[in-house]
């Protein structure tokens, strides 16, 4: 497979800042390294990925004694504590460019560290970073990064090609900090490495597939999702339920095959996206509740999808009569398309599809199957999805009781 490279979206906010794919990380780094004249490098890498390969110490053999400070490891859905940690890090040794090389929570605390840094003054502490929100939406406005920033994506969240980054404080709520819009604020480079994804459990992978899926899913049944924002979510779509089949029936098969699967399905990530970077159109309840699944429930970005994103579905195609869920049976019925054209199937629901693929790839699509059973926690689960930021979109459902009736659903 060639390396591909070009900008991230064709806007001018991000003009110059670039995606790679296809790429090689040990040859691609080194090189924006040496092209930028940085010599103050912080890695934030995976403790899976440092302990169990030799990708991070081959990088930093590389990069000599440019590597200043290093962080292993970062808490599921970002904690407040390791984001401090990073942009303390950051902070203290006057570090002119962020290496992410992980997951979501890695992409997130490492795109929030380095515009806190540019916010708040050295020694910081979670109840400033709190002062930065608006609790009214959970966002908290920063200042842009003045230093570079690579994310080195091991999964499919696709929270790499966002600007804005999301983390969890200690009441469990998931909060949001970057710059006013989606387009400003993205990383310099976004570096899509097939060998090196490989390197991600199964599971986290396929999950964080679906993440993607509801990415799409939800840009198509928005009910303000724009014709060019519809036809880019349908390609990834396509892109992403096809990159997880090759990756899921090759793996341990055919290398070659598993590794374009891997590049298709990264590929489908950027145009997950592209809707909600490009032209501002928003998500909906699957990523509101979502959000705070991961945060008080403590599951993993992409099962949140796994779980939510089919009740969701249901929810809104039984109520396309309100104005906020006007599309969602048009929308539905061209998401069920594309399932059944990429996979030759015959089904008549797109909720039922959906459910097909995931029993398919081995996922989980019951709270029951991750331990989230109780009154207390559900019931939080649906107050905080009230001051979700619904992805700086219009908040589709407002009644708690509403939420619930989704949350029961998915029992």
């Amino acid at each position: 497979m060639a390396p591909q490279a070009f900008d991230q979206y064709d806007i001018p906010e991000r003009s110059g800042k670039l995606a790679l794919f296809d790429a090689s990380y040990l040859t691609d780094i080194p090189h924006y390294i040496n092209e930028w004249h940085v010599s103050r490098i912080i890695l934030v890498v995976s403790n899976s990925i440092y302990t169990k390969t030799g990708y991070v110490q081959k990088l930093e053999k590389a990069l000599g004694d440019k590597v200043v400070g290093k962080q292993i490891g970062v808490g599921s859905h970002s904690p407040y504590k390791d984001v401090i940690a990073v942009t303390h890090l950051v902070q203290q040794k006057d570090a002119d460019c962020l290496i992410s090389i992980g997951g979501s929570s890695y992409s997130d605390a490492c795109k929030i560290a380095s515009k806190l840094a540019a916010t708040l003054p050295g020694g910081f502490t979670a109840e400033d970073m709190e002062g930065l929100i608006d609790q009214s939406n959970g966002k908290g406005v920063t200042k842009y990064a003045k230093i570079k920033l690579i994310l080195v994506p091991t999964t499919l969240s696709a929270s790499e090609w966002n600007g804005i980054g999301s983390c969890t404080n200690s009441n469990g709520k998931k909060q949001h900090f970057g710059p006013h819009g989606l387009k400003q604020g993205g990383a310099d480079v976004v570096l899509c490495d097939p060998e090196l994804a490989s390197t991600a459990p199964e599971q986290l992978w396929l999950s964080s597939g679906v993440r993607c899926i509801d990415h799409c899913v939800e840009t198509i049944c928005n009910r303000h999702c724009t014709e060019r924002a519809e036809k880019d979510a349908l390609v990834g779509l396509s892109n992403m339920i096809m990159g997880l089949i090759k990756y899921k029936e090759s793996e341990g098969q055919d290398r070659a095959e598993f590794l374009r699967g891997i590049s298709d399905a990264q590929k489908g990530s950027r145009d997950a996206v592209k809707a909600l970077i490009v032209d501002g159109n928003s998500f909906g309840p699957s990523h509101a509740i979502g959000h705070q699944l991961g945060s008080v429930g403590h599951v993993m970005h992409g099962i949140t999808s796994c779980i939510m994103l089919a009740p969701v579905l249901r929810y809104t195609a039984a109520r396309s009569d309100q104005p906020v869920f006007s599309r969602a049976k048009i929308g539905q019925g061209k998401i069920l398309k594309v399932f059944n054209d990429t996979l030759s199937w015959k089904e008549t629901d797109a909720a039922d599809a959906l459910v097909r693929l995931l029993k398919q790839l081995g996922l989980p699509t019951r709270l029951s199957e991750v331990g989230v059973t109780s009154e207390k926690d559900i019931d939080a689960i649906a107050e905080k999805t009230l001051t979700d930021i619904w992805a700086g979109g219009e908040k589709q459902i407002t009644d708690k009781q509403e939420v619930r009736k989704i949350l029961d659903t998915a029992r």
